[in-house]
């Protein structure tokens, strides 16, 4: 007899790394895991790469709201049946509005892992259905209430979120040829389909890739995109100068191996530093991941092309990097590991339902 039964609605490549863990652990638990997923750019390689199986279902939908919420309603048609066989005492996702609505009409327990209380329209369509939120301690519990969470529900851990995967060893999967000789600058595209970036600079990746290009040619120069369409973009105006990979690649081993990263989006912001890579976030907005990585002299934070080029230019230097690596070594053993606390949590809730 299993120990619980529990559902996992993982939807993105960080969301692998992130509960690939939990998933192994509960499994070796003797806990009954079933694990979703949907049609994503990286998902499926990623997860073999993990040794993480996942059941498919539905697509995304691309970056129209009305093609998004068609493909969310078809999706949550065909997940019902699948999630009523299998029952489950608790369902787990970051913001998974499918998830945690079937949960709830099913009777189960959604729980919601979330570092990320900037997405509101992911935020709204799911945490108002939610038994309880895990959050990094960097985030003050007030910063839910927008979505009817009260503070009672809020447990956090002290730890962001990839000190998951950073505490075990890396997947070994694919890395860029790079050439020998030349210091390696990597930089993540945003995440431009993303409601959150609706009101954003359009232009502000190619300008600030642009920037970088003119500034840092001799370099390796590494882009990783995250959309198919996103990549060939990439590929059509900046592959002469910048290395942009079209497949999976293991993000912890590329980074280990680049002198400087610059990202346009949060977690591998806070995986670089973590990792003591000098960091430039160019996150058009505020994070609260951010500002804890800043507070600590592990991330610099630059909002334009000219001053991204200007930090690093002073952040690329030998000395540099190697008091990065001493901080952010103390900082990442200082944390605890998030997937015995989500675990434990997690167990506690399913032996209550």
């Amino acid at each position: 007899m299993p120990t619980a039964r529990i559902w996992f609605d993982i939807l993105t490549p960080k969301q692998i790394l992130f509960f690939g863990p939990l998933v192994k652990s509960l499994r070796k638990e003797e806990c009954d895991v079933l694990v979703t997923s949907r049609a994503y750019r990286e998902l499926e390689p990623l997860a073999e790469m993990a040794g993480l199986k996942l059941t498919f279902v539905g697509e995304r939908g691309g970056k129209g709201k009305e093609a998004q919420l068609v493909a969310s309603t078809e999706r949550q048609s065909l997940i019902i049946p699948i999630a009523r066989d299998f029952d489950p005492q608790v369902a787990v996702s970051v913001a998974s509005g499918v998830c945690a609505r079937v949960a709830f009409g099913l009777g189960a327990k959604h729980i919601a892992v979330n570092d990320s209380p900037h997405s509101e329209i992911a935020g709204r369509l799911s945490l108002p259905l939610s038994h309880h939120l895990l959050c990094p301690w960097v985030i003050p519990k007030s910063a839910w209430g927008i979505y009817g969470l009260a503070p009672r529900q809020v447990s956090t851990y002290r730890a962001l979120d990839p000190a998951a995967w950073l505490k075990r060893p890396a997947l070994g999967g694919p890395v860029p040829k790079l050439k020998s000789g030349k210091k390696t600058i990597t930089i993540r595209a945003p995440e431009s389909d993303a409601p959150y970036l609706a009101k954003a600079d359009s232009s502000f990746m190619r300008k600030v890739l642009g920037a970088i290009a003119k500034g840092f040619a001799a370099h390796n120069l590494v882009v990783l995109g995250r959309y198919d369409q996103q990549v060939l973009q990439l590929q059509k105006e900046f592959g002469e100068t910048f290395i942009v990979p079209d497949g999976p690649i293991d993000g912890a081993s590329l980074l280990k191996k680049s002198d400087a990263f610059v990202g346009m989006g949060g977690t591998m912001n806070a995986e670089a530093a973590l990792l003591g890579v000098p960091t430039v976030s160019a996150f058009q907005g505020s994070l609260y991941t951010d500002r804890y990585l800043l507070s600590e002299g592990i991330l610099s934070r630059a909002g334009t092309p000219a001053s991204i080029v200007k930090t690093l230019g002073r952040i690329l230097r030998d000395d540099f990097k190697a008091a990065q690596e001493r901080k952010a070594m103390k900082i990442l053993d200082w944390m605890e590991d998030p997937v015995a606390v989500l675990q434990s949590f997690i167990l506690k809730a399913a032996m209550q339902a």
